[in-house]
Parts: C-alpha cells; structure tokens; sequence
C-alpha cells in the first residue's frame, strides 16, 4: 500500500515539518501574537516530558507482518538498523501479541514502494515510541484474522478456537499453525468489525525481556551489508570534486583529456558539480586530478576566532521560547545574581563507515543502495536529480555502520544517480574519511548565559539561560521557515529549564548563521544544552551549601514528570553508593536530564592524574517507560555514555588556515579503550509508555564530568573539552 500524499500532524516535532507550508497562514496574526506563537510551537515541539512521534506508516496487518510456510513471522518495517538494535525491538512489539516463540521471528528492512512506506526515517529516538501501539494492534488484528480463516478452513465457529504460540487449536483437538493457514487462504483478507483487545503488561512474555538481537548473526558471518559491500554487475566507481577550503566555490573548470583517459566513462562538469565515473577508483580518481579546477575561495578565510566570535551571546537579540513567571525582573531585584558562561565547540560525527553509495539509472527504473536514514527521502531526492517519477525510484535498505543524523543527508544518493545516468553503468561513490571530516556537517558549536537566584531556604527563586548556536535542524528545511521561526528546535534539545523556580524561568535561543555545514548530531543540543545546565545547577546548590542530590530532588517540579526524575536521581544514587565517599583522590560528579520521554540520571567517579581527567566508573539510571529489551536499554546507554565522554575529554574541531585542521583520526583522537571507564546501568521501573533511547543518554554525562572535576579542583570547567589547567 503506497501513501499518494504526506499528511503531517500538529504535534510536536512534526509541527515543525509542516511550518514550512503554513507560514502565509499563520503570518495574518504574526505582529500581535508572535512571542506567544512561538512559545506555543516550542512547547509542541518540545520532548522532554514526552517523546516526539511523528506516527507510524499506515498499513494493514497483513502488510507490517507476514507468515511462511514454515511458520515463521517476518515484521516489515522500513527503519533502519545502525547499531542501535531497533529491528529487534520492533519484531518484539510484533510478536508479542502473536505469543511467537523467537526462534520463529525474522524482521526485513522493506525497500521503498513496498506496503510499509515510512516517510520519517530513523532518528530523533522515535522509532519505538511511533511504532509501540501500531505493531502490537497490527499483530492483535491478525492474530483474530488468522482465527477467523481457520474457522472457516476448520468449518467450525471461531469462538470454538484458541490461539497458541504456533497457531490455533478447536475444541476437538485440531490444530492449525499460522503458516499453514496463511498458506491455504485465498481471497481478500477480513478485518474484525471491533478492535481487538491487547495484552496486558503483565502478561508480557516478551517485551520486557533481554532477547537475541536479530542483525547480529549476518554481522558475524558477513553476509550483512552495508553501503561499502554493495557490489553490482558491472559496477563503475565515482568521485567528486569537493572544496577543502571552507566555503570555497568552483570558479572554472578545464578537462583536459581527462573524458579519454584509461577506464574513463563519465565526465560530468555541471556548475558545482564536477565528477568522473571510471572503471575503477583509482582511474576516477587519476581523471579528475589531471582537470585543471580552479577554486574560489571566500575573503578573509573562515578562521577559528571568527567562529567563536560569531557564537557568542548577546543579550539584545534571541528568541524567548520559555518564559514563566518574570525570572528578569526577579534577577534585576535579587540581592545576590550566580551567573556562569559555557562554551562547546564544532564535533564530527565520527561513525564508524563513511558515506557510501550505489545508484543504478536504467531507462524506466532506478535502483539505490544507500546509507541514509531516510530511504523515502532519498528516494524524492533522487527522483527529483533525474527528474523521474519518485515510483520509478527504489532506494534498498542497508546496515549503517553509525548514523547519529550525519545519514539525514541525501546528496550522496543525488551525486551517484547523477553519474550512474551519464555513465549509463550503475555507479558507486564511497567517501573517504578525509571527505568526511572537510565536508560533511559538524555539530555547532555553542555559547551559554546561565543566571539563576535563590531564595533563603535553598530553594531556586529564577533562572535564566541564553543559549547561541548554529543551526542543527533547520539545515534540512527552506529559510523561510527559519525565518519564521527565528531559532533551531534541534539545537534548544534540552535547553529549557526543568527544575521549578518561584518567581519565573527563561530560556532565550539565539540563532548563529555561520559558515561552516553545521547540522545533526546524537542528541542535537543535548549534551551541550546538558553540560551548561546541569553545571549551573550544581553550582546554584554549593551556593545553597546543600547537596547536589538533595538540591535536584528539592528543585524538581512536584508534576508526574518531576516524580520520574526524582526516582532516577534516586535510583543512580543507590547504585553509585552516592553517600560513601569514593576512593581517595576520586570525586562523584551528578548530572541528569530529559528527553523523547526518557529520564536520565549519572554519577561520574573522576580523578585527575598529571593534569589528565580520568573517569574511572560512570553510573547510569534510565526511566524510559516501558522497557522493550533490556539488553538494548544498557547498550544504548553504554554506547551514549561513551561517546559523550569522548566528547567531554578530547573531541574539539577547529579551523585552521580556513580549513578544518583534522583529515583523519591522527588528528582528531576518539576516546580509546585505556580511557574508557567502566559502565553500570539500572533500569527504573515504569507504567509510563515507551520513551526514546537512542539519545538521551548523552545528555547528562558532560555535566556530571564537570561536577566530579569541580569537586577535586574547585575549578568550575567552562568549555568542552575539559583541560585541567596547573593540577
């Protein structure tokens, strides 16, 4: 079943979506209720109590879940598996209404035009959350389904069956398996009048439980694929001319014999776009080095200083997306005013495959092998490129070796069509890392004003945040929406408060236009937004000379929300033994935050050795509701903590000489195992529904760094990443 148009809802992340095709609409009242507008769109689109969800695909029971003849279940669905085991997750959900034994569960990741055509892609921790209800009524409607054929296969009534884990069973003993009734079916399928009814929670078999993640054998006997195995019959290899200059532009162009040297087949020069298809890469790569490309480069050149300088708050602009109570006016009056600044820099994605590519233009058909999150997206993309009907496009699913939002883009796609029609031969353009580094999107950088007052029993009386970034979320979208707008929902990811204060809270949002690709990634804002609040907050309780648990557990709002992140900064706690002073020379650092529904509470145990931070053990609670597979639950954990603690204590890009100053890991070192600490993750349990676990883990890790480092050095860290200054 195809979608022949996009209808999206007003909600949350989604609103933002289709702000682009509503601004004349919503431009009539503009003038008279603009900050109240936008503080509205913020609230929708804002994740933290509640995770954003754009919907699950609309199809029919029997296009998400299919049964062979051998009865075995396969769950269709069109997200995308990047390391974070979402298939698994998936086939749980589906299968946990149809009570199949996991031996007997495969999962597929449909190509697009298929029945299940998901518009959303992977990402934004959503693909649990959109798809929680819709498998579960998908497989409860095709459990009555599968009854109601094999009552008429049986000639029996269906109140007279009963569904087993293999199939059904009659009264007199006769047994049918699903496979075998799927097998001798015929006609169209029947749909219950009445919706059908759903486990309960505690009749949960499988969700809930730590379950053989489905991708991991083709991963151990390589069979599975990802964009760089991708291997076509007559298969030609591509590359581009890419500026490493920031900014830098095309100005001429002259071939030379390049069209007719060795193994050449395509030369294509199109304004920006200059590329050769060959035989193999070598003789691509050999071709385009003997054109002559003259390049322009921007005047001055983008320096590092200018960046920083670009990134900076000032308080006479920025948009106000939360607003309280009257927290200015409460600052300007109180007798005494905390205020701190924060700093993060640029960050590359760093997954472990670069981009990759193989696009095969035929005459009335496309096919595409690409590594993107969003194969319906790239399919457009590409249609639109080769100016094709998007139904003639089929982009096939494979693994991504990391994603993180860098696999959002869709030019990688658009450039090996492009080259794959002039060549006439399917073309494959697979990046280096050295492409990955000069020109793929980098996580902007940021500047932060924390203010905040206290009242005289330790409570907080207001707080402010003034945030400046780049952009992260509105890099996929018209200007025009970042006009209306006038800030990036990616880059405010956690940076609203959610501690109470009595006399109001502010979080202003200041957009950065800089000039360098600035764009997703993991967690957006949320480990910058995360580190800047959740070191003020820290502060504000040595301040109140109360202890940092305490504080959090005072300041947090008395709300159903406020009371899950209270029983996460519990749980960590007790897990950390967080009222036993640690080893000599070790200090506890506690952060938390929200986000896509899911609470999160850390314990950093830090010492510092020869000036070096060294995070010896870093202790995690999760809240995010109902738990799918446990195992899943800590590995995400685990793989956020991680990341974040590389980018707390090394990862920093920088321009130099108007470049970025890293081509390859040499240059821009990843936390290494010897640096790595050890990991314990709790699991708080929860009747809330399912939250998002891909990001939300990252966000408090930097804050509880900073609050362990503080501790032993009384030296608050302002910047990421931390360097300890004379230890």
């Amino acid at each position: 079943m195809k979608q022949s148009s996009l209808r999206w809802k007003l909600n949350r992340r989604g609103l933002l979506i289709g702000v682009g095709t509503t601004v004349a609409v919503v431009a009539v009242g503009w003038v008279a209720g603009k900050d109240a507008l936008r503080r509205g769109i913020s609230n929708l689109a804002e994740g933290t109590e509640k995770a954003v969800s754009r919907g699950a695909p609309k199809a029919t029971p029997t296009q998400w879940l299919s049964f062979s003849a051998d009865n075995l279940l396969t769950v269709h669905v069109q997200k995308i598996e990047m390391g974070q085991g979402i298939l698994t997750a998936l086939a749980q959900i589906a299968a946990e209404e149809l009570s199949i034994p996991w031996q007997n569960v495969r999962v597929e990741m449909d190509p697009t035009g298929s029945a299940v055509q998901d518009p959303n892609g992977t990402g934004n921790s959503e693909s649990v959350v959109s798809h929680y209800l819709t498998l579960r009524t998908a497989a409860a409607t095709l459990r009555e389904m599968l009854i109601a054929a094999a009552a008429t296969q049986l000639g029996v009534g269906a109140s007279t069956l009963t569904a087993t884990p293999t199939g059904v069973l009659s009264a007199t003993g006769q047994a049918l398996t699903y496979g075998a009734i799927v097998a001798a079916h015929s006609g169209e399928w029947q749909t219950p009048k009445t919706p059908p009814v759903l486990k309960n929670p505690s009749e949960f078999t499988l969700i809930g439980t730590s379950q053989q993640r489905l991708d991991i054998p083709s991963k151990v006997n390589g069979s599975a694929q990802y964009g760089h195995d991708i291997r076509l019959p007559n298969m030609a290899w591509g590359v581009v001319a890419r500026p490493r200059i920031i900014g830098a532009t095309i100005a001429t162009v002259e071939q030379n014999n390049a069209s007719s040297m060795p193994g050449v087949l395509a030369v294509v020069v199109d304004g920006q776009f200059v590329a050769v298809a060959a035989e193999t890469k070598a003789q691509a790569q050999t071709a385009l080095l003997a054109m002559t490309i003259t390049w322009t480069n921007p005047t001055p050149l983008v320096t590092q200083e200018a960046i920083e300088a670009a990134t900076t708050v000032d308080p006479t602009t920025g948009i106000q997306i939360q607003r309280d109570g009257d927290a200015q006016t409460a600052l300007d009056q109180a007798k005494t005013v905390y205020q701190r600044e924060f700093r993060t820099p640029m960050a590359v994605h760093a997954h472990l495959e670069p981009q990759a590519s193989v696009v095969d233009v035929k005459e009335n058909s496309v096919d595409a092998w690409v590594s993107t999150q969003v194969p319906a997206g790239m399919a457009s993309a590409i249609a639109k490129a080769l100016n094709r009907d998007v139904a003639a496009v089929t982009v096939h699913p494979v693994f991504l070796g990391g994603g993180f939002g860098r696999r959002l883009d869709q030019g990688l796609g658009v450039e090996a069509a492009r080259l794959s029609a002039a060549a006439k031969r399917p073309v494959a353009i697979a990046w280096s890392r050295a492409d990955e580094f000069h020109n793929g999107f980098v996580r902007p950088p940021t500047h932060h004003v924390m203010r905040g007052s206290l009242t005289n029993d330790g409570h907080i009386e207001a707080l402010s945040h003034h945030q400046a970034s780049g952009d992260v979320l509105l890099t996929i979208f018209p200007a025009s929406v970042g006009t209306f707008l006038g800030w990036d929902i990616g880059a405010v990811r956690g940076a609203k408060w959610y501690y109470s204060a009595s006399a109001g809270r502010l979080m202003t949002a200041q957009r950065v236009q800089l000039p360098i690709a600035t764009s997703f990634w993991r967690g957006l804002g949320l480990l910058a937004d995360g580190f800047a609040i959740e070191s003020f907050i820290d502060e504000l309780a040595e301040k109140a000379a109360i202890d940092p648990l305490e504080f959090r557990l005072r300041n947090l709002p008395d709300t159903e929300f406020g009371q899950r992140m209270k029983n996460t900064l519990k749980a960590v706690a007790a897990l950390a033994h967080w009222d036993t002073p640690p080893a000599p020379g070790h200090a506890y650092g506690l952060a938390c935050s929200a986000d896509a529904g899911t609470c999160v509470a850390q314990i950093a145990e830090v010492s510092v050795d020869a000036g070096q931070v060294v995070v010896h053990h870093v202790y995690a609670a999760v809240d995010c509701g109902q738990v799918i597979n446990p195992d899943g639950v800590i590995a995400q954990t685990e793989g956020g903590i991680m990341m974040g603690v590389g980018s707390t204590l090394i990862e920093a890009l920088t321009v130099v000489d108007g470049a970025v100053s890293a081509s390859n890991f040499d240059a821009y070192p990843l936390l290494r195992t010897s640096r790595a600490p050890d990991i314990s993750v709790v699991i708080v349990p929860s009747t809330a529904e399912p939250g998002g676990m891909g990001e939300p883990p990252i966000g408090p890790i930097a804050g509880a760094i900073a609050n362990a480092v503080y501790r032993l050095t009384n030296v608050r860290p302002e910047r990421l990443p931390i360097v300890v200054q004379n230890a």
